[in-house]
């Protein structure tokens, strides 16, 4: 059970990752400040971030 919750945690942290990358480049398309658009970026690599480490973790309990 903890290889399949691991698994969706990646997928998870992934797709919110994605998410705010995409509405920093919609605020960025849409010249929104400068500062929050900045903020979105930096959430969206955190996530990015920890859904890598995630799958790095994954890899090596198997």
């Amino acid at each position: 059970m903890g290889r399949n919750v691991s698994r969706w945690m990646v997928w998870w942290y992934a797709s919110i990752a994605v998410g705010f990358f995409l509405l920093a480049i919609d605020h960025l398309v849409m010249r929104d400040n400068a500062w929050l658009i900045m903020v979105r970026f930096v959430i969206s690599g955190g996530f990015a971030i920890l859904a890598w480490f995630e799958a790095r973790t994954r890899r090596r309990r198997q």
